[in-house]
């Protein structure tokens, strides 16, 4: 039984909840038999662990039936019945989680059953709900939609107080409703395909987008901050990205959660793609937006994707916060995703933090133990690993590791060529700095070191800030 559907479902209930589905199995307006209320007793004895051989189906069947000879058709199906009763429970909590729309829904009755008295009354308390609300998302305005829908319903059956203002409303709030939902799936849409090469059909886009382009929406905080990022995704300005930041802290109060994830989200984003070509200006940036995510708990402690995990973590060492570093790594260890690359993530952040302090000897050793499956990781430790044997002086490693990565390269199908082609000039480059190296050159004029800074400047992209790691060793190439 420990692996049954009912068993999955009460896991997820708190003691609270659990006690109130007790009761709720009790009623007998949703439940009448009483075998079925004596293995919810028994079942519930065992939450939360369930132990096995406590809840093996033989003991549970004599809990339930006495001495009767075990049937296991007959204990299945009071099982299934409880387990039945345990999804109408998630049901009346999923309503009960609804709040306001619950109160639109109770005013529809009373309209159905002509209560006007009730709907009155009902309708001043929702309209006095809706006032209080500082955030004005889609959701709210969702809500706004239905009440609105409902009063045009109502007092055009009622034949008082009907006016044609009401169907002008009623168009009104269900356009705001719909310039969320639109922009914000827009600039999802643009987001991923700017970042992760995916396409979409974005029917109507540049009708939408000529009719908002020029509107403020100072009453509609979430129209305008998803107008922004698409601004932002369309010009990649940084100017724009300032003043959707600016847009945040100014409506942080008006904003839901969701939106203020989403804005750095797309920050990270485009910090992220600045890094790429080059400008290191905006470490800072990216370590303020995964901050503020740990800080509001936008990231949960309980799960983290490993490759985010690894992301919040360098972060913070790229910009020499390293005590932070380690209070995100005691605090977020435990919920690092897929568990299998627990050890794999660990090892790498700390071989990481000994490389951003020079403590090249504890990176190497850190970075050998890690066996990650992801190309992305893979890449990762062989290209830090390689900037670390350069430091070092370990040439002829240098060079054996620049074989093994190109080679690496070359059979991996899951790289897009574009990555490929900027780790190769990567490897290109480091394999000729090491190579004059090795020749120990003494002039400063060096018409191959020359020739090779020139080559770095033109690498086309800065994969893990390796281009502006090669300008910095061909610059300081005599000390």
């Amino acid at each position: 039984m420990e692996n049954t559907k009912l068993i999955s479902v009460i896991k997820t209930f708190t003691k609270p909840e659990v006690i109130k589905f007790r009761e709720f199995v009790s009623s007998p307006f949703y439940n009448k038999n009483q075998k079925v209320i004596a293995l919810c007793e028994e079942v519930v004895k065992h939450y939360p662990d369930f132990n096995k051989d406590e809840c093996a189906d033989e003991k549970i069947f004599r809990k339930i039936f006495g001495n009767e000879k075990f049937n296991y058709f007959k204990i299945k199906n009071v099982i299934s019945d409880l387990y039945q009763l345990s999804v109408l429970y998630l049901k009346h909590i999923a309503v009960e989680k609804k709040g306001i729309e619950n109160e639109i829904s109770l005013l529809n009755e009373f309209h159905e059953r002509k209560l006007d008295p009730m709907y009155l009354q009902k309708e001043k308390q929702i309209h006095k709900r809706l006032n209080d609300i500082s955030v004005k998302d889609e959701f709210y305005c969702q809500t706004e939609y239905q009440f609105a829908r409902a009063n045009t319903s109502h007092y055009k059956f009622i034949k008082s107080g009907y006016s044609f203002d009401l169907i002008q409303n009623e168009f009104d709030i269900y356009l705001q409703y719909t310039l969320i939902v639109l922009l914000r799936t827009y600039s999802k849409m643009l987001t991923n395909r700017n970042h992760g090469n995916v396409n979409f059909n974005m029917k109507m886009f540049e009708n939408v987008w000529e009719y908002v382009k020029d509107k403020e929406f100072e009453n509609n905080p979430s129209c305008r901050v998803y107008k922004q990022i698409i601004l932002l995704e369309l010009t990649k300005d940084e100017k724009v990205y300032r003043e959707l930041f600016e847009l945040k802290n100014k409506f942080i109060d008006s904003l839901s959660r969701e939106d203020i994830y989403y804005i750095l989200l797309v920050g990270n984003s485009f910090a992220a793609y600045k890094l790429k070509l080059g400008d290191e200006s905006y470490y800072p940036d990216r370590f303020r937006i995964f901050k503020e995510m740990v800080d509001r708990k936008i990231q949960p402690e309980d799960y983290i994707l490993f490759v985010n995990f690894i992301t919040n973590y360098t972060s913070a060492c790229m910009v020499g916060e390293f005590q932070w570093a380690e209070d995100f790594m005691n605090r977020f260890q435990e919920g690092i995703s897929p568990a299998v690359e627990k050890s794999n993530t660990i090892y790498y952040c700390k071989g990481f933090m000994a490389y951003r302090t020079g403590d090249f000897d504890k990176a190497l050793e850190y970075f050998s133990r890690t066996h990650f499956k992801l190309f992305l990781t893979k890449v990762m430790v062989k290209s830090y690993t390689l900037r670390i044997l350069y430091e070092k002086n370990l040439f002829e490693q240098t060079f054996s590791a620049i074989d093994t990565f190109r080679h690496y390269l070359k059979s991996e199908k899951n790289i897009s060529e574009e990555q490929k082609t900027a780790h190769y000039e990567f490897l290109k480059s480091i394999s000729e700095l090491a190579k004059l190296k090795c020749d120990d050159i003494k002039d400063k004029k060096n018409s191959e070191l020359q020739i090779l800074k020139k080559q770095i400047k033109s690498m086309q992209s800065n994969p893990l800030g390796s281009k502006n790691w090669l300008m910095e060793k061909a610059e300081n190439f005599f000390k």
